[in-house]
């Protein structure tokens, strides 16, 4: 999936201080996530846990959460937007690093657990696991979310009524995932899905809803410029068939994906 990856720190960096207004769906799966994460604990009770990655950590929605399950712990946020970074809560066990996740500045074996919410899908997927199997301790879990490959399948079928340019971000598909995570040396692989449907008024709100959580498609082949009216009244009634109680359905598959590191390694 070839990405620009300027344009969405680009993105990211505009919505900053209103991504925490906006993003509901990210703040509903992130709950979801850390609920698989307590479950993680409870499996394995006598497993210490001192040091946490977590990674896009955006504006640090994660933290709070994760102090609270794991009290005194050292976490380190890491995240490619500054303007996301400025908006975390400061803590004295908290480091947080602007930096890249394709290629994380930090010493193999550091972490017992890497964490992440909704950030795998605007990366190189293969990358980023080669660089989590990496800084992971012996025995060390990875705990992700991200959008899957159906993500907004209402909106892609409505843009396909009207052209062939690439209007929608291309999500990663669930299998694809779980194969990658084998392939750089992760055991005990899980990967598995649900299906949030949001609803809008219109095609401008979700359209705006997008845009307000940083979901901007970055696809190197998008059509770029400007959205001329008559596309928008095209779009609107091609949209129109998925219509149920009078809203406009947006449905995002969540894929989570959760890996062990080899205890030998």
């Amino acid at each position: 999936m070839p990405l620009e990856y300027e344009a969405i720190r680009k993105s990211f960096n505009t919505i900053a201080d209103q991504y925490e207004d906006n993003a509901v769906l990210q703040k509903e799966v992130l709950a979801r996530l850390l609920e698989r994460l307590q479950d993680e604990q409870v499996i394995d009770k006598n497993r210490q846990v001192k040091h946490i990655l977590d990674l896009g950590c955006g504006t640090g929605w994660a933290v709070p959460e994760l102090y609270k399950q794991f009290g005194n712990i050292e976490i380190t946020g890491i995240d490619f937007s500054q303007q996301m970074l400025n908006q975390v809560m400061k803590h004295e066990s908290l480091k947080l690093v602007h930096g890249d996740v394709h290629d994380l500045p930090f010493a193999d074996n550091s972490y017992d657990i890497v964490f992440s919410n909704m950030m795998l899908h605007w990366s190189n997927e293969q990358d980023v696991f080669a660089e989590c199997l990496r800084v992971l301790k012996p025995n060390g879990t990875l705990l992700m979310s991200c959008l899957g490959e159906t993500s907004l399948f209402e909106l892609k079928q409505a843009w396909k009524d009207i052209d062939s340019h690439v209007h929608v971000h291309s999500f990663p598909a669930l299998h694809h995932l779980g194969d990658e995570l084998l392939k750089v040396g992760f055991q005990q692989v899980v990967v598995n899905a649900e299906v949030i449907t949001l609803t809008y008024e219109n095609i401008i709100a979700l359209m705006k809803d997008i845009k307000a959580s940083g979901g901007h498609n970055s696809d190197e082949n998008r059509a770029k410029g400007l959205l001329p009216k008559s596309h928008l009244k095209r779009l609107t009634d091609a949209y129109h068939v998925f219509k149920q109680d009078g809203r406009l359905p947006a449905s995002y598959e969540v894929v989570y994906l959760r890996a062990k590191k080899d205890k030998s390694d």
